[in-house]
């Protein structure tokens, strides 16, 4: 079903690609040169050659069910996402955005043009595992990139001030710190985090504020080029939600990568530092940001590791790597707050 729909899609961007493409002239050849495999969907690199050039795109093409959607739906709903980023891109002079190309939603696909530039995650190990004479300007500069994004981001699609439930949010991370400390978190950090997170809320009566949220703003995601920064996930993107969501996810999946034996805390403080600067967060948002951050890492534990049952090893070591390093970051925040 994939490879159909793959070459329904070839042979469509081969036959339309100087629609696509206005700038160029008829399309010589289209070639797939490169897929990623996900979960629930395959990526493919296409490569569109016109006389008197050639262009790379990306099909996303959905496989099964993604939850209680068909592939079909979840191109959709990705699709419309998409759309409304690229116009919301393009009045506000936003770059490093995608855009759609065509519509193959109904073969459970969504075709865009590539957005170019490293992972930031990849300059974070490289970092890590080159560190040369510890001087890390361009990782510094990168994670500013990021902030300085993400913040354009939110200023572009910003929407009034919204109430935030300060309860609900405490109930959840009872909930989470419940299940933490029965698969082995120590009382004690699931005391510190809930001591730091009810004070945090308490203080909280204004409303925050409020824009589109991409939900999967990750350092994997984040692509860091010569020319600028780009960001091409959309996929779990919300049109309205708490715009400090999408810090505390940067943030949270910036300190995980402490699970790595020779990822340290001083290059992840580096990162998380130089993007909260560049974000602007203020410091009446800082501990609820923390919150957020620390509300994340719990859900990570929580989902657990994504293998098959038969690696029951793995997912075992996974789960102690992960207890202790949420004991560890509950101990720096407890200490901060002292």
């Amino acid at each position: 079903m994939a490879d159909s729909a793959l070459d329904q899609i070839v042979n469509d961007l081969r036959s339309s690609g100087s629609r696509y493409f206005p700038q160029h002239a008829e399309a010589k050849t289209a070639r797939v040169v490169g897929h990623t495999p996900k979960p629930d969907h395959y990526t493919y690199e296409i490569v569109l050659d016109f006389v008197d050039g050639s262009e790379r795109v990306n099909a996303k093409l959905y496989r099964g069910k993604n939850g209680s959607r068909s592939p079909q739906e979840a191109a959709l709903r990705e699709a419309q996402s998409l759309h409304f980023v690229h116009e919301t891109a393009q009045r506000r002079s936003l770059g490093g955005v995608p855009r759609p190309i065509g519509d193959y939603a109904p073969l459970g696909a969504v075709v865009s043009t590539k957005v170019n530039g490293l992972p930031l995650q990849s300059i974070i190990m490289k970092s890590a595992l080159l560190p040369g004479d510890g001087n890390h300007h361009l990782l510094e500069a990168a994670a500013r990139q990021a902030g300085e994004w993400l913040q354009r981001f939110h200023k572009a699609t910003a929407a009034m001030p919204a109430p935030f439930d300060g309860n609900g949010t405490l109930g959840e991370l009872e909930k989470l710190c419940a299940r933490a400390q029965k698969d082995g978190l120590p009382p004690e950090s699931t005391q510190a985090i809930l001591g730091k997170a009810s004070a945090a809320l308490g203080k909280q009566k204004r409303p925050l504020r409020s824009s589109a949220v991409v939900n999967h703003f990750v350092p994997l995601n984040v692509l860091i080029a010569e020319d600028g920064i780009g960001f091409c996930e959309f996929a779990g993107l919300s049109q309205q939600g708490h715009s400090l969501l999408d810090a505390a996810i940067f943030l949270a999946a910036v300190e995980v990568l402490e699970k790595y034996p020779f990822c340290n805390r001083n290059l992840t403080a580096l990162v998380q530092d130089a993007f909260i600067e560049s974000y602007g967060v203020t410091a009446q948002e800082e501990p609820l940001l923390e919150t957020l951050k620390m509300k994340v890492l719990l859900q990570m534990f929580a989902q657990g590791r994504a293998i098959k049952e038969s690696a029951e090893r793995k997912k075992v070591m996974w789960a102690n790597v992960m207890k202790r390093f949420i004991q560890q970051a509950a101990e720096r925040s407890a200490a901060r707050v002292a």
